[in-house]
Formats: structure tokens, C-alpha cells, sequence
């Protein structure tokens, strides 16, 4: 896709977002007067478009936003292997962040950057002779569309702030200094929430779709601004970690905000609206969707309803970071070196015909040679949904890191998955929210398996609790790697209970592959067989043949010329000093900041867990004692 665009103000005049001081600092990015720039469509596009330019940043949604604020859940994991708090802070994972980390300060900064910049844009556009012209015009116009997609694409920071640090500095008009700036405290995030749902209510109907627009779902469109405002909705009417002001040392509580059932209503007209409208489907195959994705190919009609435009060899960890492991040699495509990581048990809770499941959970990286090699364990396996070796065209050695992949931020499944969740709650598992869930799943199994694997697995969840138990599942299948099962699970006030059920179940793994009988749990994967076979596809090159993922237990044994490696026995390791077989320190030290070896015997499912950062300690001191941080930090 053509992003000319892009290019000419990455190669331009992009101010630095690592700058801590000028983050405030706005100036018209073509050089010329405000008047002038929004006097003229074209000028005002190309102002826009530095907005865009701006979230590709490693800073933003090019590597933070994409994968470095994950925290461990029962799809995404890190392992951590003792107590030892990091100084660079990169704990986050397991619940146990230090404001000292640089990397919270940089993309605090850079959203409140973007943020600004957006406000700046949108008063201008307030006071142009050009407004004045295209407010009272039929739309929607082009200049509608800008100044509502600037608006949707204000909430969608906003968003990510709330959904990074809870309560959060809140500001819609340009902010002239950093003084004006400091002297603002935090602003609960009910109420951001309440703005960004109105405001983007207002906003919509000035606003075009994908397929009308020059950049299709590359840029903010009126489906993903309904899809936005039906998101925004379940964030309000959903649960939250609020902190304790009597006593900062405390982790908080979890609270529901008030008068839920009225988001919930918001949240099934707007997404509603998206399903009915007929802009997207699911038209392709799970693996072509991230095929594509891979190969810079986003359909403006497809499950794709918005993704943060990337640029080929310049920004995006996607395939790089985010994606398969690839060793450095003698090819075409360049290393890769993930970070996200799967939980062990996650590639099991998959039934075997599930499609997504291949596509998503890489058991394997590839040597120098692209050989495929054995990749799993308590926090293993790659993304298969960004692989460098699905490029049609590679990227060569020498600009392998940025691989302009697209950051997909909105799909139609979400919305299907949301749509399908809201109705639940408010009436039930009715019809409309059946075939939501019918619609993600067709797609995931083979057209000869729908009878079973759609239709009767839906007709059997006849109760608003069973439905709501399949859809915490369906996005556990569906969204995997894409770093939004933490966001899910603190909504519904289900985090603690995951991890708590997690820690124990590794632990109960670990058990019984060692023999140990565990009520509930007939057999676990003890090891795992594998064999390199030649690649069908590559003359030359090898991949896996595993054993142990579709069918595992004692009663699977080691197929003849297969090499073997332990998987849950491994759980359950040695002590050297007590001498005493416990389980493996990644299953102790993972979730150290919520349930640990000290702690396991205190904590209960019901128990809040810590999912937001702390305050950078530099925007704690720039807010001059109006900022401080709670949840124990």
C-alpha cells in the first residue's frame, strides 16, 4: 500500500519523541503559519498525517504499546526465575514494575506528545475559515472526516493510558507549556471514559468509511470509531484496579464503575452498528490474515478494521520482536529475536482442529540455515502470526530490525467477540450474540467440522454464565500474541482468579508427570517427541514433526527415531539444598508480584492483582506533588 505520506514526514520534519522537555512543543510541521495550513485540505491532511507518523515510534505503538507493557497471563509470558527485582525494570511481567523504568517515562511522554499535537490539530481546525465552510455541509466531507478520525484517534491514547496506569493527567485543548501542564494532577478514569464515549458519539456520524477513504484501514474510519466507542463502553462498564488513598501501600481493590448496564447498551448499538453495516467479514482464512499482515497486504473489507500504518525498514518490531525466532546466516530475511512468549499450558487448551491454534503457537524457532529447532517450555514458543520467512519479499540483512509490519489495533472478530459479550450481559445468550460467536468460530475449523464445533458447541451454552465462560475462551484462541488477554481479563475482575488458578495448575502438572495423583487431572503432557522431516515447501530445509501436542500422557510413547525432551516432568525440579523436589523457580518467581513461594499459602482467587505501572518517578517529581503513586508501588 502506497504510503507516501508517511514516508515524506519520517524523512522530514518528525520532531524526537525521546526528548523528555519538548514532548509540549507544537509547530506546524510544514513550517507554515496555522492559517495558512488549515486554510487548505491538503495541508491540513499532511499535518494529520505527522500524528501518524508519530505512533509508529518504538516509543509508541511500534514496540511499546505492542508488546513491552505485557504482563504475564495464561495466553502471554515471561519467565522469571528468583526475586531479584531488575533494574532496568523490565518486572513488569510479573506484577512487580519500579517507576524508575526509563521505558514508562519515554511512553508516557510520547502519548501525552501525540495527544497534544491531536488537540492542537483539532482546536485549529476549530478556528478555521474552512470549518466554518464544512460543518454545515451534508457529509461527511473530508475535512469532517479528519477532524473526527483526529478525535478517535485521541481516545484510542487516552485509552492506552487508562489501560496502562489507571487514572490519568486529562487534557482536550492544546497545552501551551509545560507548566500548564505540570500544575494538572490525574483525573479519574470514569469520567475520561464518559468524555471519550460522548465526544466519539458526536464524532461519528461526520466520518467516512475505510473503503471511501485514500488509506482504507490504515486510518481511522467511522467503523473503527464505532468499534472504538463500543470498546470504550465495555472499559467503563467493566472493572478496574482503584487505588486505596487512605493507604498508598496497598495493592487496592477492584470496582465495577457505576450504572454498567447503560455502557453495556452503548457498547451493543455501536458495535451492533459495525456488524450491521456489513464493512467486514471474515473472508479470509485465519493464516492468509497474517500472511498478509506480514506481507504490508491489509483488505479494507476484511477483519482488519484499523491498524497503526508501519513503515517497511524504518518502524515496527512486528516479525522482528514479535514473531518467530530466526537465527542470523546465510539468507535473505535477517535475524529475529522474539519477546513474547507463550504460557506452557496455552498450546493445550486449543481442541486439536482448531485452525488458529498452528498459526498462532510456534513450537519451534530456526537456525542459521532456517532448519526448524525444538522451542518450548514453561514460558516458550513464538507468535506465529509475524514470521520473517512469510515475506514474499524479504527484508535483507541490513533492515531487518524495522519491519514496517502493521500494528493491528481493531479487528472484526473483536468486535464480534465484544458485540457477543455485551448482549450476554445485559439479556442472555441470545440469538444475535450466537451467531456473533458462530461467526469467529466458523472460521476456525474446517467447513466439515461446523455441525459439531459451531453449532452444537454454541446451542450447548444455554446460560448467561456458560456463554460468558466461552467467550473468556474464544478471545484466549482468537487474540493470541496480540497482548490483549491482560487488558480482558482485568475487565471482567478476573485476573487474580486466572493467575491464582494458573500458578496452581503448573504446579499440578508438574505432579503428575511425576507420578503424583491430582483430582481433576487425568494426565498432562509429560514429554514432548520430535523428529526434523524435509520441508515440503523448501528443498534443502527441515521442519518439525512433534509428538505430544494433539495426543499426550503416559500412554503415548516415544516413536521409534524421534528425539524426546521432558515437558511438565521438568516442572517439578530437585531442591539442592533441602534436598526436596518443588516446583520449578519459573513457576515460583512468574507471578512474584501477585502469587509466589513466599506467599501461595495467603493468596486467594479473590485476591486484586496489581496490572497497572506505577507513575514514572519523573512525572511524580514534574507534577509537583500532584501525582503520587499507589497500589503499593
Amino acid at each position: 500500500m502506497n504510503k507516501k505520506l508517511l514516508y515524506a514526514f519520517v524523512a522530514g520534519s518528525l520532531l524526537s519523541l525521546s526528548s523528555c522537555n519538548d514532548f509540549l512543543d507544537v509547530t506546524p510541521a510544514s513550517g507554515f503559519t496555522p492559517d495558512y495550513v488549515f486554510s487548505s485540505e491538503t495541508e491540513m491532511k499532511s499535518l494529520m498525517t505527522r500524528i501518524y507518523s508519530s505512533m509508529t515510534e518504538d516509543g509508541l505503538y511500534g514496540s511499546n504499546l505492542a508488546s513491552g507493557f505485557n504482563t504475564n497471563t495464561d495466553v502471554e509470558m515471561s519467565s522469571f526465575k528468583n526475586s531479584t527485582v531488575n533494574s532496568a525494570g523490565s518486572d513488569i511481567g510479573c506484577f512487580d514494575a519500579r517507576p524508575t523504568w526509563g521505558t514508562l517515562n519515554s511512553t508516557w511522554n510520547n502519548l501525552y506528545f501525540v495527544i497534544n499535537y491531536a488537540n492542537d490539530f483539532l482546536q485549529s481546525v476549530q478556528e478555521s475559515p474552512l470549518w466554518s465552510e464544512e460543518i454545515g455541509k451534508e457529509g461527511p466531507t473530508e475535512t469532517q472526516q479528519m477532524y473526527g478520525e483526529v478525535k478517535t484517534l485521541r481516545a484510542m491514547f487516552y485509552l492506552d493510558l487508562i489501560r496502562t496506569w489507571g487514572d490519568v493527567v486529562f487534557v482536550t485543548e492544546p497545552t501551551e507549556s509545560t507548566d500548564d501542564f505540570f500544575s494538572r494532577g490525574t483525573t479519574n478514569r470514569d469520567k475520561i471514559l464518559e468524555f471519550l464515549i460522548d465526544d466519539l458519539i458526536a464524532a461519528e456520524p461526520m466520518m467516512k468509511y475505510a473503503a471511501d477513504l485514500d488509506y482504507g484501514v490504515e486510518r481511522a474510519s467511522r467503523e473503527f470509531c464505532q468499534a472504538l466507542i463500543g470498546q470504550l463502553a465495555l472499559y467503563r462498564g467493566g472493572w478496574a484496579l482503584r487505588a486505596d488513598k487512605d493507604n498508598p501501600t496497598n495493592v487496592g481493590y477492584m470496582e465495577r464503575g457505576d450504572n454498567f448496564e447503560h455502557y453495556y447498551q452503548i457498547a451493543v448499538t455501536y458495535l451492533g452498528k459495525v456488524i450491521k453495516e456489513g464493512k467486514h467479514d471474515l473472508k479470509q482464512s485465519f493464516e492468509n490474515l497474517w500472511m498478509n499482515e506480514c506481507n504490508w497486504k491489509t483488505a479494507n473489507d476484511d477483519d482488519v478494521i484499523f491498524a497503526v500504518p508501519m513503515l517497511k525498514s524504518i518502524s515496527s518490531r512486528f516479525a522482528y520482536n514479535i514473531g518467530v525466532t530466526i537465527a542470523e546466516g546465510n539468507h535473505e530475511y535477517g535475524s529475529a529475536r522474539n519477546y513474547v512468549t507463550f504460557c506452557g499450558t496455552y498450546i493445550f487448551s486449543f481442541d486439536k482442529d482448531d485452525l488458529r491454534r498452528d498459526m498462532t503457537c510456534a513450537p519451534y524457532k530456526y537456525d542459521k540455515d532456517l532448519n526448524q529447532e525444538y522451542d518450548m517450555g514453561i514460558a516458550g514458543m513464538g507468535a506465529a502470526k509475524w514470521s520473517k520467512l512469510y515475506m514474499q519479499s524479504p527484508l535483507g540483512t541490513s533492515s531487518g530490525t524495522n519491519t514496517g509490519v502493521n500494528n493491528v489495533r481493531m479487528r472484526f472478530a473483536d468486535v464480534l467477540l465484544m458485540y457477543a459479550e455485551a448482549v450476554n450481559e445485559l439479556y442472555g445468550p441470545r440469538e444475535d450474540a450466537q451467531e456473533a460467536l458462530k461467526r469467529v468460530r466458523r472460521r476456525a475449523f474446517a467447513s466439515s467440522l461446523h455441525a459439531e464445533k459451531v453449532d452444537t458447541y454454541v446451542a450447548s451454552l444455554t446460560n448467561e454464565q456458560d456463554f460468558f465462560q466461552a467467550i473468556m475462551n474464544e478471545r484466549k484462541w482468537e487474540f493470541g500474541g496480540e497482548g490483549i488477554r491482560k487488558y480482558d481479563l482485568a475487565r471482567w475482575n478476573k485476573y487474580g482468579e486466572v493467575i491464582y488458578n494458573l500458578y496452581n495448575e503448573m504446579i499440578n502438572w508438574g505432579l503428575v508427570a511425576n507420578g503424583t495423583a491430582v483430582p481433576g487431572i487425568e494426565k498432562v503432557p509429560e514429554r514432548i517427541y520430535y523428529k526434523s522431516v524435509p520441508d515440503p515447501e523448501h528443498a534443502g530445509r527441515t521442519v518439525l514433526d512433534i509428538v505430544g501436542i494433539d495426543e499426550y500422557g503416559p500412554e503415548v510413547g516415544r516413536p521409534a527415531g524421534y528425539e524426546m525432551k521432558e515437558y511438565a516432568i521438568t516442572w517439578r525440579t530437585l531442591n539442592q539444598e533441602t534436598q526436596q523436589y518443588e516446583p520449578a523457580s519459573e513457576i515460583y518467581w512468574s507471578f512474584r508480584g501477585f502469587i509466589n513461594k513466599n506467599n501461595e499459602q495467603m493468596v486467594k482467587p479473590t485476591d486484586p492483582l496489581r496490572y497497572l505501572c506505577p507513575y514514572p518517578s519523573k512525572v511524580i517529581t514534574d507534577h509537583r506533588g500532584l501525582i503520587q503513586n499507589y497500589y503499593g508501588y
